[in-house]
């Protein structure tokens, strides 16, 4: 069946929370399908239907196929959970890749009823209604969802965010003069609590104002550079994305990471959190591949 790639949210984690722009791609490297069971005996398979089956009680018992703009064939989706429906997927769990958004992304595509247009077109009315859609498709995995990830997913095309538009920008690669890298921390992390330590930490009006008057506009300028090619301007501005959440989100960065962290503000490797941090992956912009530290694990992402 078709694959469905993992995102990844390169600029806007936690300002997405507070009204901050947000850019997310899709990450082929990554990704899964919905498959039929042959050996069901196989703990990821059984897990996987696992999941699905949960999904499908908790989004039934809810009644959510009602509040749906394309709501769900629940029939087709219980018939194909007896004949041992499954995600085959290689994505990592809790690694801030978007692993439940791809399989929502599949859910959507093989038993909504949405269809796409000949062209192929999403105006913003119609993005919107996906994502909140997907919101309330991914809240049955794991409560509260912005929808983002399984609608990356499903479009497979590059997302950019505002607090009243969401675009599907062109991002040409023949403009990069840089290079991105996942830096893989060997951790995993989950989302809620580091969230909810954010959350706590917005409480406190001097933390709030320099949130707002130091990371929100360098990580909205930094998307505008990105999608404009200006690597100097980028540059400049994830370094100080790096540097505040060195110095203000100690807590979401991995210990024997934070000297990384806060050494790249300061090169020309400047590194920030992927997703809300804690572990996963982080996210490094270089000007080529040898400049990047050699002792961790690195994936190339463009």
């Amino acid at each position: 069946m078709k694959h469905f790639s993992a995102k990844i949210l390169l600029f806007g984690e936690y300002g997405l929370l507070y009204g901050a722009d947000a850019l997310a791609v899709p990450f082929s490297k990554f990704n899964g399908s919905l498959e039929f069971a042959v050996n069901v005996e196989e703990k990821t398979t059984i897990d996987s239907h696992s999941e699905i089956q949960q999904f499908f009680s908790t989004f039934e018992a809810a009644n959510l196929n009602n509040r749906l703009h394309f709501p769900l064939q629940l029939e087709a989706l219980q018939k194909d959970l007896q004949q041992g429906l499954y995600f085959d997927s290689n994505i990592p769990v809790q690694y801030g890749l978007g692993s439940s958004g791809a399989l929502c992304a599949a859910l959507f595509e093989h038993y909504s009823t949405f269809q796409k247009k000949e062209d192929d077109s999403f105006d913003n009315k119609l993005l919107q209604k996906l994502k909140q859609d997907f919101s309330l498709l991914e809240s049955s995995f794991h409560g509260r969802s912005s929808g983002i990830d399984p609608l990356v997913s499903f479009l497979n095309r590059p997302v950019s965010f505002s607090p009243k538009n969401i675009q599907l920008p062109k991002i040409k690669s023949s403009f990069r003069n840089f290079s991105a890298f996942l830096i893989d921390t060997k951790m995993k992390s989950s989302t809620a609590p580091l969230v909810s330590l954010f959350n706590k930490k917005m409480e406190n009006p001097e933390f709030k104002k320099q949130f707002q008057n130091e990371f929100l506009p360098a990580n909205n300028l930094a998307i505008q550079a990105f999608l404009k090619g200006n690597k100097q301007e980028l540059f400049r501005q994830v370094k100080q994305i790096s540097a505040f959440q060195s110095e203000h989100f100690s807590e979401m960065i991995p210990e024997s990471f934070k000297n990384l962290l806060k050494n790249s503000a300061k090169d020309n490797t400047p590194i920030k959190l992927l997703g809300s941090g804690g572990g996963g992956f982080l996210l490094a912009f270089a000007e080529n591949d040898k400049d990047l530290p050699p002792d961790f694990t690195k994936i190339k992402v463009f």
